[in-house]
């Protein structure tokens, strides 16, 4: 063999084990659209009627795979026994899972997971809450694991809801998304003790009250120990009049 065509050899070598490489990098990869909304239980800003189809608009627009959502009523007297969780998942197209904090008025009050796919399993984790009980609703899927929460109104109960959830992020090893409405500014001492582990992937732009925003509390986050986040899009979304906090959208690619 010519000393030409030994190094065109090698050239064509290396060529195809970066494309073999470039090619395994890209179907490993995965994508997700991760969106979180505190509905208040369908009554838009305003208001004692509920109508589930102002926020499932909202919803179908951003075209997300996962929602975290807050504030469901499951079977209330105050929502007329109605399943407010499934009728929302029915309007959006979407599985639903149901995380109950508390019972309530002969049913229950809690938190919700929308998904395009059925998740492989979920499973709620209590957390304190000086005026009301709170609760982690964890839902896993093929390539990730989906945390959604709603905390307490009391600056205490936050920092023990932080600890509960360090000890849940550390029974997975695949990349894992917490969001939800904290209750928290991120300059608070609460938002500052889970800042120590897990990195915010949402842009700190105020979403409460809808209409006039003034306060950033709701928030997407990923362990710091996740390095190949890559957080292609993340917008508080416009809903000024849908409930009585903006939606968050991010997605992310891992």
């Amino acid at each position: 063999m010519s000393r030409f065509s030994f190094l065109l050899t090698l050239t064509l070598v290396a060529v195809g084990v970066f494309s073999a490489v470039n090619m395994a990098s890209s179907v490993s990869a995965a994508e997700a659209r991760l969106m979180t909304y505190n509905i208040r239980n369908g009554r838009a800003l305003t208001g004692s009627e509920i109508r589930l189809e102002l926020p499932a608009g909202v919803i179908r627009k951003a075209a997300p795979d996962v929602v975290g959502i807050q504030e469901l009523d499951f079977r209330t007297t105050r929502s007329g026994n109605r399943d407010i969780p499934a009728e929302l998942g029915e309007l959006v197209g979407f599985q639903v899972e149901f995380a109950r904090a508390i019972d309530f008025q002969g049913g229950g009050y809690g938190i919700g997971t929308l998904s395009k796919t059925e998740p492989l399993r979920t499973y709620s984790v209590p957390l304190p809450g000086a005026e009301e009980r709170r609760v982690l609703q964890v839902t896993e899927f093929a390539d990730f694991v989906f945390f959604n929460t709603h905390f307490s109104l009391t600056e205490a109960s936050r920092l023990e809801s932080i600890a509960i959830i360090e000890t849940e992020r550390k029974k997975f090893t695949k990349p894992i998304f917490l969001c939800g409405d904290f209750n928290a500014v991120p300059d608070s001492a609460p938002m500052k003790e889970l800042s120590k582990t897990w990195r915010m992937l949402s842009p700190v732009e105020c979403t409460y009250p809808a209409d006039e925003p003034r306060i950033p509390i709701d928030h997407f986050w990923t362990p710091c120990d996740v390095k190949n986040v890559e957080v292609l899009d993340a917008r508080v979304i416009c809903a000024p009049s849908e409930s009585d906090h903006r939606p968050v959208f991010i997605h992310v690619r891992f």
